[in-house]
């Protein structure tokens, strides 16, 4: 079996990161709190991978 590269596995992580608590937030909160990220490289991040980073995502 062939292993991921990094930019995969960090897609993954930045598709997949949902917000805490009980309410729907931003892609860019929630990519910021799963990776400890300030506001500005959260949403580049979203952005590099073609997201949507003011879409709302559901909580963990």
């Amino acid at each position: 079996m062939t292993m991921p590269s990094d930019h995969a596995l960090l897609r993954r992580a930045v598709v997949s990161a949902r917000a805490a608590g009980r309410a729907r937030k931003p892609r860019w909160v929630a990519v910021m709190d799963t990776f400890a990220l300030g506001s500005t490289y959260a949403g580049r991040l979203c952005e590099r991978f073609g997201l949507n980073p003011d879409e709302l995502v559901p909580p963990r």
